[in-house]
């Protein structure tokens, strides 16, 4: 943990540097006298005096800031420290585009460098296979021949380069067509999409056995009300209860599942009983050998306490039954080393896995040539900044909009996780930090840079500005409800990662 937070530290710290420095050498470029250059707030741990500038260290990192002559037009005329400062030297002096070109170039360098991360990941280590994990019975898929562990190379001509990228070239799409690796040889395909679902994950505590294949019906309704303690009757006569399930709703798909991640572990809580290297065989009888199953299993033993059945569903028709074996405690079959052990957990302890544990992915990368990488580094990357965009204008439409948000203790963990895997997925998540750092600060808050950036257009367009003491109260009641946000999302945070 000492480890992880040491890295926490001097990630926030090198994303907190590339965005103030932006504000920073634009300052300078313009003329305007820069008093002080902090990472952190609160008193100074250390400082280094330059000609004009103090360039200081503060122990609460929680960001940082550039403090320049004249920022605070309230202050100018009663602070004695700008007296022997050229008036031509104030901030607010300066015209309104330049003062705008200052405050966006903060979150300007910030997505820039979160390109430049992207693309060095990129010219590295290439980009994920993205290969079918399953592909559901009678789907379009199915009928265009398409199988588990093709690697998709295109859909509709969008190079893909990571698995989450296959639904956004598909929805909304009815005619798709395919390329794709099998055994090292390119082919091509096309299908139509159609209507699939809603699809069902049914737990079901039942002793008999159900037939694969098969239809299911309930005593009341039909799939579409299916819920926990719903009886189902199956084509063979035999029943069961419904414990737990997922519902896919109905959607115009091509029916495939990617492979995300692998059953082998890169990180966990070892009072667990498990361990990092770990490859998980099978959980309550569940095979774990592919990230489909896997995911199915964890779901499983999750929520059952007794014997019974797995069940993927189209509707009501049945495409994979799978028999589980649960005596209350979870049953993990692991591989270590060249040993294979069973591994019992109690319910407290499989919870504590469930929320440790983090494993390698289930694709390998491939690699397309250097320049061919840095292009698709950026092709990503500007995905990756429109799913944000996307996301962020979204937010506060969906349920427990706050709940979304990850403050320093989620952080804290996600670095902890991606420095297990690896360099490559630590400098992506670094990347993701910093373009999202430069995103919301473009919001049009206060104080936040996007509230500035109001401002300055405003003078920009009407030519007038805005009351200074109008304009400092705003940003100092935005400044303090920042800090009652960042508490809350830090209280979530607490209780969703517990501390």
């Amino acid at each position: 943990m000492a480890l992880t937070i040491l890295y926490f530290i001097l990630i926030l710290v090198g994303i907190v540097m590339v965005h103030e420095f932006g504000h920073f050498i634009f300052a300078k470029m313009f003329g305007v006298y820069v008093t002080e250059f902090s990472i952190g707030f609160g008193p100074k741990l250390f400082s280094i005096k330059g000609k004009e500038t103090e360039y200081c260290f503060k122990p609460i990192l929680l960001g940082g800031y550039v403090k320049m002559a004249g920022d605070n037009p309230i202050e100018m005329e009663n602070d004695s420290n700008l007296e022997e400062i050229p008036k031509d030297r104030l901030l607010y002096s300066k015209k309104a585009w330049k003062r705008f070109l200052i405050v966006f170039a903060g979150p300007l360098f910030s997505i820039l460098a979160g390109y430049a991360l992207m693309m060095v990941v990129s010219l590295i280590w290439g980009f994920p296979q993205v290969q079918i994990d399953w592909v559901v019975p009678n789907s379009p898929a199915a009928e265009a021949g398409l199988q588990s562990g093709d690697v998709l190379k295109s859909v509709n001509g969008h190079v893909i380069l990571s698995p989450t990228e296959v639904s956004m070239f598909v929805k909304g799409q009815d005619n798709i067509n395919v390329e794709y690796i099998r055994n090292g040889k390119v082919h091509r395909t096309s299908l139509v999409t159609r209507e699939i679902g809603p699809q069902y994950f049914l737990v079901v505590s039942s002793s008999a056995s159900v037939p694969k294949g098969g239809e299911f019906s309930l005593a009341k309704g039909n799939f579409e009300n299916i819920s926990n303690g719903s009886v189902l009757t199956f084509s063979n006569d035999s029943t069961g209860t419904v414990v737990a399930y997922q519902k896919i709703p109905r959607a115009k798909e091509m029916g495939i599942y990617m492979a995300m991640f692998s059953s082998k572990i890169a990180s966990v809580d070892p009072t667990t009983k498990l361990r990092k290297g770990d490859v998980i065989l099978s959980i309550d009888g569940i095979p774990c050998d592919t990230s489909f199953n896997f995911q199915n299993a964890l779901f499983v033993a999750s929520v059952a306490s007794t014997n019974g059945v797995l069940l993927v569903t189209n509707q009501n028709k049945i495409l994979t039954a799978q028999s589980f074996h649960s005596n209350g405690n979870v049953i993990l079959k692991v591989k270590r080393g060249n040993e294979i052990k069973d591994i019992t957990l109690d319910r407290n302890e499989f919870k504590a896995f469930l929320n440790s544990v983090a494993t390698y992915p289930a694709y390998k990368n491939w690699y397309p040539g250097a320049w061919d990488a840095a292009v698709y580094g950026v092709i990503r990357t500007n995905r990756i900044f429109t799913k944000m965009l996307v996301f962020l204008a979204g937010i506060f439409k969906t349920k427990n909009a706050l709940n979304q948000f990850v403050g320093p203790v989620g952080l804290v963990k996600m670095v902890g996780q991606a420095s297990n895997e690896g360099m490559q997925m630590l400098l992506t998540l670094i990347a993701f930090i910093t373009l999202n750092l430069g995103l919301v600060n473009l919001l049009p808050l206060p104080a936040l840079d996007g509230g500035h950036l109001v401002f300055a257009v405003i003078e920009m367009v009407t030519g007038k500005r805005v009351n200074p003491e109008i304009e400092g109260y705003i940003h100092t009641v935005g400044f303090f409800l920042l800090m009652a946000f960042f508490v809350y999302i830090t209280y979530l945070d607490i209780i969703r990662f517990g501390g």
